[in-house]
């Protein structure tokens, strides 16, 4: 422990050095460890006082965010009414949000006194009113300060505009380093709230000489917004952004824009512009891939200015959020433990949180240790995740050794399993016993060894639920038939994936993980020597990509030849895999098929073209499948050693 101590003093050091300063997830974890909890929680008190909170507080965010950065100077109060807040574009800031985040700091100041800025409470209340109404849950970094600036005068011109076209709206978030994606993921945020009526009628009175009412406008909606507002009508009179589910967070709001019923200018044009109007196609007919882009565009926007970043030696926030004099404590060293997930489940599956963090960071440690030894350690463990959760569900039952070759990893199906995979999850299960014995099952470091290894590679960060117990059965002969063949067609692959409640879009975004790891010749020869009598080579192969596999496995080749599953990238967590299958580089029939087959093509172009949305469903997907057949109470046992049962 002492060993640990001095190792991560030593980072501080080198960190106070360099004069970094980084946001971080669970950066309060030794000063104010419950400060999410404590933040949600007020949260939910002022949610459910008034579904304002919602909307609120997340345009609170962005307003924060868009002017002097993310550094709470919004919320400062000016005696002489010229503070940021004081400003006309900010006069229509709902007072929920600003009491949200008020009675928020105060919760946190009654048990972590000058430690939290009010930048990171405005923060997580933005995500957890996201997630309140109905979004996913998403991790938050942390490390703000507050700033020292909050003036009326800066605010004009650095705000979106309801009239703004889709040129506007890029220039303007890309002064943020924001890009056209995230823009129009963080528009979908008017799934929740409500405009006024002076905002949008020009749409409905006064479009153009020609056109009094916006031709892009549904015309029953336009009759309907006409009725709202008539010509006259008291400003304060509020219309929902989002006619059909106004206090769910959903992307029903883009289902809206094609539709012809956006609110604004600013809404409507993205669907009106070819130049984004793919994108809004997209989020409405595929809400995961909204979600995944919403959420990496509002860690994006929480980076904005990385001016009020603190390094992890630093000294405290102010206690007081509209108060502009913050008080200083002397420094106290603050060293968060990277962990990549909240330390409570987001979404509790099965038991008790029993581990403080779930043994998170002793499973990361184990696994860094084994990948700076083998890269294999990568595709092994996930693929290993893969396989245990297909057969009889997410249980570590492919961990289990027999001594008379009967168990689940004895089948012909898992036996090119690579050997790194298993000694990883062995490893990080000994050093949790270690620290934490006979708490976290097997199924459970298996899970988060899954997640790390993606991670290291280069993947997003995401939560993992935990909660699992091990499997008491492991038997060979149940694997037969329950895995995915690399000769699989679209719909075989979308009948096996259904047995286990996965979508069309999971099984698509899990076939991304073979951006990295490696197949053996044998299991696509017959794509390059026998494909049909008429084409020995498979036509939807790239013909220089036919040549290369050719040369790597000529006939009769040795059977322990490898090559990579994605030829261009194979050791990182990208989209490239779905760039090679546009450009007919899928190693497998069941790869390449994702792109020729007509019913895939369009979500394969899409990953292939936006990481952030592949990135999201990935997520996504992951944490379905981790709750493929999870047992509980005494269908499952804490395994002790995961290579045999307890008794």
């Amino acid at each position: 422990m002492k060993t640990w101590k001095w190792l991560c003093l030593f980072i501080v050091f080198i960190l106070l050095v360099r004069g970094e300063g980084k946001l971080r997830e669970n950066f309060y974890s030794s000063t104010c460890p419950n400060v999410e909890a404590i933040v949600r929680q007020a949260v939910a008190t002022k949610l459910s006082q008034t579904t304002i909170t919602v909307p609120g507080t997340l345009r609170l965010f962005f307003h924060d965010c868009f002017v002097e950065g993310c550094d709470a100077s919004v919320l400062i109060a000016s005696p002489n009414n010229d503070a940021e807040k004081d400003a006309p574009d900010n006069l229509s800031l709902a007072g929920d949000g600003f009491d949200t985040v008020i009675k928020a700091k105060q919760a946190v100041e009654a048990q972590c006194p000058g430690v939290v800025s009010c930048a990171d409470i405005l923060a997580i209340a933005a995500r957890d009113v996201v997630v309140l109404a109905g979004g996913f849950p998403f991790d938050v970094e942390l490390g703000r300060r507050d700033g020292l600036i909050s003036k009326a005068s800066r605010v004009s011109g650095n705000l979106p505009e309801p009239k703004f076209d889709l040129n506007s709206l890029n220039t303007m978030f890309s002064k943020h380093n924001l890009s056209q994606l995230d823009m129009i993921a963080l528009s979908g945020a008017h799934t929740v709230g409500f405009s006024h009526c002076d905002r949008f009628t020009n749409r409905i009175y006064s479009f153009s000489p020609s056109s009094p009412v916006d031709p892009t406008l549904d015309p029953n909606f336009a009759q309907q917004l006409m009725q709202s507002c008539p010509q006259n009508v008291d400003p304060s009179i509020a219309i929902n952004l989002d006619p059909v589910t106004p206090q769910t967070f959903d992307n029903v709001y883009f289902q809206n824009l094609v539709g012809g019923k956006g609110l604004l200018t600013s809404d409507q044009v993205l669907f009106t512009d070819p130049a984004s109007q793919r994108t809004v196609n997209d989020f409405a007919s595929n809400p995961s891939l909204f979600n995944g882009a919403f959420i990496t565009a509002m860690r994006k926007l929480g980076r904005v200015s990385m001016d009020n970043l603190c390094p992890i030696l630093k000294n405290h926030a102010q206690n007081n959020c509209n108060n502009a004099k913050s008080r200083h404590y002397p420094g106290s060293q603050e060293v968060e433990n990277g962990t990549f997930t909240h330390k409570e489940n987001l979404i509790k599956l099965i038991s008790k949180y029993v581990v403080r963090d779930g043994g998170q960071a002793i499973v990361r440690q184990a696994v860094a240790t084994k990948l700076s030894q083998t890269f294999v350690t990568v595709p092994a463990t996930l693929r290993l995740f893969f396989h245990d959760c297909f057969v009889e569900g997410c249980d570590a039952s492919v961990l289990i050794a027999s001594p008379n070759n009967d168990a689940e990893k004895d089948a012909p199906d898992n036996l090119s399993l690579a050997g790194d995979g298993f000694d990883t999850v062995i490893k990080a299960k000994q050093a949790v016993e270690a620290q934490c014995p006979g708490v976290v099952s097997c199924a459970d470091v298996l899970t988060i060894a899954a997640r790390d290894v993606v991670v290291l590679a280069g993947g997003l960060p995401f939560a993992v639920e935990l909660g699992r117990r091990d499997g008491l059965v492991s038997k060979a002969s149940g694997v037969s038939g329950n895995l995915p063949e690399p000769n699989f067609d679209l719909n075989s692959l979308n009948s096996m994936f259904a047995k286990h409640n996965l979508s069309q879009l999971d099984m698509i975004a899990l076939s991304g993980a073979h951006t990295i790891g490696f197949s053996h010749c044998n299991r696509f020869a017959n794509r390059i020597y026998s494909f049909s009598p008429s084409s020995p080579v498979d036509p939807t192969l790239d013909p220089n990509y036919a040549q290369q596999l050719m040369q790597s496995c000529p006939q009769n080749v040795d059977p322990s030849i490898a090559i990579n599953m994605d030829p261009v990238t194979p050791q990182t967590f990208d989209n490239v895999y779905f760039q090679n299958l546009v450009g007919g580089k899928g190693l497998f029939t069941s790869d390449q098929v994702l792109f020729t087959d007509p019913a895939s093509q369009r979500t394969v172009n899409d990953f292939a073209s936006n990481p952030s949305v592949f990135s999201g469903a990935f997520i996504t997907a992951m944490r379905n499948l981790g709750r493929v057949g999870v047992k509980t109470g005494n269908r499952g046992e804490i395994r002790l050693d995961c290579t045999r049962f307890n008794s």
